[in-house]
């Protein structure tokens, strides 16, 4: 078994690891978080699971759920629940939202309302670039492992960043009709809280963004298993990372029956995973 040179890199501050459900992400996650507490006992180390069928407290017998919690030494971990986060965010930032689409829209309020509170595709990835915003502006942490959903969820997600800036800038310019007015009937336009809202909201996804192509600091690692399916579906997923320009430098294969095994049934086993 080959050690992964990223485990070995100074600048290390973000892995992600995703694949096939079922191909060993979590547990993948999990004994990376361990083997770098014991080999950099100075860094303080976050694990995060975006996968709804969270399994990272199992791994380390604990409940973790959506809150940060304390593992062992200098590890922490959370489980991101995306309908708790949005309610958060609704609380802190709703009204805001709201105004905004009131000035650059003709919908009414319970028009507004109605959207807002729909059920939006990719919410799980959404609130999830979302809070690993806030983590980055907290500084808090050295190393952040992320443990994603299957593949398919992980492919919106390394997708958000780009269409999250798209959205602030059609927000942006739905503001512009209410700066005009400002400008034409007061003289001039000061900014308010829509505005700082959207500054901050596009220099987080900024961020974000940044963060997942830095080959110095970052490190996507592909989990997979010695089967046709998981094999083919993680062929795809680096094609993606690449043409992203995410960082592929190692791949993990799990599973896989050594040699010396005596046992009829592994070395039959074997023989497969060697086709």
């Amino acid at each position: 078994m080959q050690k992964l040179k990223f485990l070995d890199n100074p600048d290390l501050h973000f892995i992600l690891f995703g694949g096939k459900g079922g191909s060993g992400k979590t547990t993948s996650a999990a004994a990376t978080a361990l083997h770098l507490s014991k080999n950099k006992p100075e860094k303080k180390i976050l694990i995060i699971s975006i996968d709804p069928a969270h399994s990272l407290g199992d791994s380390f017998d604990l409940i973790i759920a959506n809150k940060t919690t304390h593992i062992a030494g200098n590890i922490w971990g959370l489980e991101l629940d995306a309908n708790e986060l949005l309610e958060k965010y609704k609380a802190e930032y709703g009204a805001i939202i709201k105004k905004i689409a009131e000035r650059g829209t003709y919908f009414d309020r319970e028009d507004i309302e109605n959207f807002f509170v729909m059920s939006l595709p990719g919410l799980d990835e959404v609130m999830a670039i979302i809070k690993i915003a806030n983590i980055l502006n907290s500084k808090e942490y050295d190393i952040i492992i992320l443990d994603t959903a299957p593949t398919g969820h992980t492919t919106v997600f390394l997708s958000l960043p780009e269409k999250m800036e798209k959205w602030v800038e059609v927000a942006d310019m739905m503001m512009e009709k209410h700066r005009y007015m400002a400008r034409r009937f007061v003289g001039k336009y000061v900014k308010d809280e829509c505005d700082e809202f959207l500054e901050s909201q596009k220099n987080d996804v900024s961020k974000v963004k940044k963060l997942l192509t830095d080959s110095k600091t970052t490190e996507f690692v592909p989990v997979t298993i010695p089967e046709p399916m998981s094999i083919y579906e993680v062929e795809r997923l680096v094609q993606l990372l690449e043409n992203d320009r995410i960082p592929v430098n190692s791949v993990i294969a799990n599973r896989i029956i050594m040699q010396d095994n005596k046992c009829n049934f592994c070395l039959a086993r074997k023989k497969e995973q060697e086709k």
